[in-house]
């Protein structure tokens, strides 16, 4: 079986499944958790109009026969449900947590129990303060600590062509020969749904007009293909979490082009965004390279917990990009119910939680925690009734355990060893 034929075959999609988030064991403490969260949804990260853009291809509307719809904010920028939604898993977080005894279910906490922690980006920077805001609302807490370079270290020997062989080796294809078999049917879908590209995006995509994403994933060696695809399917899934009616999502034309319900045709089509993502930062030589300095200040406040120091809580906002680097780096496994295996949605977190058994050595447990695609949708309160959808991942060099969990101390070690000190920033730059 080929890498991603779980992907195009694998995924079905239903709502939120009810997660590993209980204690592993009786008379188990959790001494604290680090959330590692992607940001929540934003505005694509190129122009949506093409006036004024010096490279049509780089524009939403010329990728398409019609106009996007409006995102009303900058290009990359969280937008307002973006926010709100953050909230909601803010609020989840301080029910969940404080029902486990890192701070108090109603009172505002110590201060030195939580930290939230942000690079420079916008779209971070607000998705922290939002998930602070949901926890701790009307507390006088320190203000979000904001490191510009948090994650950017050094290039440390970084070749794009030896980027492009790791991603081909992980795939064990080329993407053209990817989206040419198991992932032909996701990508028709997006095809018919965008329809023929504007004369001027299909010569900035290198293929003579008239064009269409068919042509681009055709192309070539198929990068540029399947990095388009991955960047317009994400949209579907933005709008839908922005509660656009049916017809304002892909034109309306998604359920008709896939022949499913409106969720399942969204969730189809990011079978292209999932796997390009995974193949463009996921294999060992540029997971190295991007997420020593992603896996670096996690560790930091990890081994700070396990000294029983620094806070119970510790929130670090980032990307999704990063977060599949560090995902990398630790051979890391997960299948989101609801979405595809590998694949982070908008606000969705890895937890690393230290746990104390009642006897033996301090073990870690790995969680991902996101809202389910009808939850963004809805907005709804995260609780018992209606948890976010929880799965365990698996950390390959810890052996398989269908909790998540590893030695604190061998874990410690594995993430140690496969870091790169080349790749982190200097002291002075995060």
């Amino acid at each position: 079986m080929r890498l991603f034929a779980v992907l195009a075959a694998g995924f079905v999609y239903g709502a939120a499944v009810a997660g590993p988030l209980d204690p592993p064991g009786a008379d188990w403490q959790l001494k604290g958790t680090v959330i590692l969260s992607r940001h929540g949804m934003r505005a694509v990260t190129i122009a949506v109009r093409c006036g004024g853009v010096e490279k049509p291809g780089d524009c939403l509307d010329a990728l398409g026969a019609d106009r996007w719809p409006d995102p009303a904010v900058a290009s990359g920028h969280l937008t307002d449900a973006g926010f709100a939604r953050m909230r909601v898993m803010g609020d989840f977080y301080r029910r969940h947590y404080a029902q486990a005894g890192l701070f108090p279910l109603v009172e505002c906490p110590p201060a030195s129990r939580v930290a939230f922690i942000s690079d420079g980006v916008e779209r971070t920077l607000l998705s922290a303060g939002a998930v602070m805001d949901g926890m701790f609302p009307g507390c006088l807490l320190p203000n979000l600590q904001v490191r510009p370079k948090l994650y950017h270290g050094p290039a440390c020997g970084y070749e794009a062509a030896q980027a492009r062989a790791a991603s081909i080796a992980l795939a064990g294809v080329t993407p053209a020969e990817l989206m040419r078999g198991e992932l032909a049917r996701p990508l028709g879908v997006l095809d018919t749904v965008l329809g023929p590209f504007r004369p001027e995006a299909c010569v900035a995509h290198g293929v003579a007009a008239p064009c269409s994403l068919a042509t681009l994933a055709a192309n070539g060696d198929g990068f540029d293909g399947l990095h388009v695809a991955a960047q317009t399917s994400e949209q579907f899934i933005m709008q839908y979490g922005a509660d656009l009616p049916g017809d304002g999502i892909g034109w309306g034309r998604l359920p008709a082009a896939a022949g499913k319900s409106l969720p399942a045709a969204i969730m189809e089509v990011n079978a292209l965004h999932a796997a390009s993502e995974r193949i463009a930062f996921m294999p060992p030589y540029q997971a190295v390279k991007r997420g020593t300095p992603v896996l670096s200040p996690v560790l930091a406040a990890l081994t700070e917990l396990a000294a029983g120091q620094g806070p119970a809580f510790t929130y670090f906002s980032s990307h999704d990009t990063l977060m599949l680097a560090l995902a990398g780096m630790l051979d890391l496994t997960w299948a989101p119910p609801g979405f595809h295996p590998y694949q982070l949605p908008p606000g969705g977190a890895f937890a690393f939680e230290l746990w104390q058994p009642p006897t033996g050595a301090l073990m870690l447990r790995l969680v991902y925690i996101v809202q389910s695609l009808d939850q963004l949708r809805s907005g709804a309160t995260l609780d018992a009734q209606n948890p976010p959808s929880t799965t365990p991942v698996q950390i390959g060099a810890c052996g398989a355990d269908p909790a998540g969990l590893c030695p604190w101390s061998r874990f410690a070690a594995l993430a140690q060893a496969a870091s790169d000190p080349a790749c982190l920033p200097a002291a002075d730059d995060e």
